[in-house]
C-alpha cells in the first residue's frame, strides 16, 4: 500500500480529442466574456495569455493564482476586481462548451476508486492553471468528483507548475509522503514521468492518450488503462 497516489487528469483520466483545441476553445469563449462585460477582448486575452505563462514559470513566492493575477493586472491595465468577475462568470456558464473535445472513459471511475484503495491518500495532479470549479467540471465528464480525492491541485493551491519537481514535491510534502512512498499516474513523459523519476517517485505512464515529445520513455513502466488497473491491484 501506498502513502499517496497522484494521477493526472487530461489525457490520463480525462482524455481530450486535441490538447489545443482545448486552448482554442478556452480563449475563444473567454474573450466573449469580456466583450459582455464591456472590457477589450484583446488587451485581455493577451494579459491572460502572460498571466498562464507566469503562473507555469512560478518560482513558488506566491501561489499561482496570485502570479496570474499580478501579471493580468499589470499587462492590462484593469484590475483584479475587472477580470475576476469575467473568470467566474465564464467558469460558471461557459466553460463546459470544452467537454465537445472530451472522450468517454470507462475506466476513470475504477481507477479513481482503486487509488483510494491503494493509498493513505489520493491526489488529481493536473497542471494547476485552473480554479476547482473547472477542474470539478472536467471531473464530472468522466464521472468523477473533486469531493473523491483528498487534493485537486489548482491555481489556488499550488506554488509551480509541470514539469516543475517542486511541484510534486509540494504535493507530498502536504501529505507527509516521501516519494518511495509515492506513485505517480501520467500520460506525459515531460510533465509526468521525468520530474518524478528525479524525485525518486515510482512512476506508471498510461499509453492509451501518451505524450512524449519525442523522449525517450522505454524505461518507464507503462501500458493500457486495463494495464494500469491491473497494476494498481496488485499493489
Amino acid at each position: 500500500m501506498k502513502k499517496l497516489i497522484m494521477c493526472d487528469l487530461d489525457n490520463t483520466l480525462l482524455p481530450l480529442i486535441t490538447q489545443d483545441k482545448f486552448v482554442e476553445i478556452w480563449f475563444r469563449d473567454v474573450a466573449r466574456k469580456f466583450l459582455e462585460h464591456g472590457l477589450d477582448p484583446s488587451k485581455a486575452l493577451h494579459a491572460m495569455n502572460d498571466g498562464c505563462r507566469a503562473m507555469l514559470l512560478n518560482k513558488g513566492e506566491k501561489l499561482n493564482i496570485e502570479v496570474f493575477y499580478d501579471i493580468v493586472c499589470e499587462h492590462s491595465g484593469y484590475k483584479r476586481a475587472d477580470i475576476e468577475p469575467v473568470l467566474d462568470d465564464y467558469y460558471s456558464s461557459t466553460f463546459v462548451n470544452v467537454r465537445q473535445i472530451a472522450r468517454e472513459n470507462p475506466h476513470a471511475v475504477t481507477i479513481a476508486r482503486l487509488m483510494r484503495e491503494k493509498a493513505e491518500h489520493a491526489v488529481i495532479a493536473t497542471m494547476p492553471l485552473f480554479p476547482i470549479e473547472a477542474c470539478d467540471m472536467r471531473m464530472s465528464w468522466v464521472g468523477l468528483r473533486a469531493d473523491m480525492f483528498d487534493l485537486v491541485t489548482t491555481c489556488d493551491y499550488s506554488r509551480y507548475s509541470k514539469p516543475s519537481t517542486e511541484y510534486f514535491a509540494q504535493i507530498m510534502e502536504s501529505f507527509g509522503a516521501k516519494p518511495e512512498e509515492t506513485l505517480m499516474i501520467g500520460n506525459d513523459v515531460r510533465e509526468d514521468m521525468q520530474p518524478c523519476e528525479k524525485l525518486g517517485i515510482e512512476t506508471f505512464l498510461v499509453t492509451d492518450y501518451m505524450l512524449t515529445h519525442d523522449l525517450d520513455y522505454d524505461r518507464f513502466r507503462r501500458g493500457s488503462y486495463e494495464d494500469l488497473t491491473g497494476f494498481l491491484n496488485s499493489i
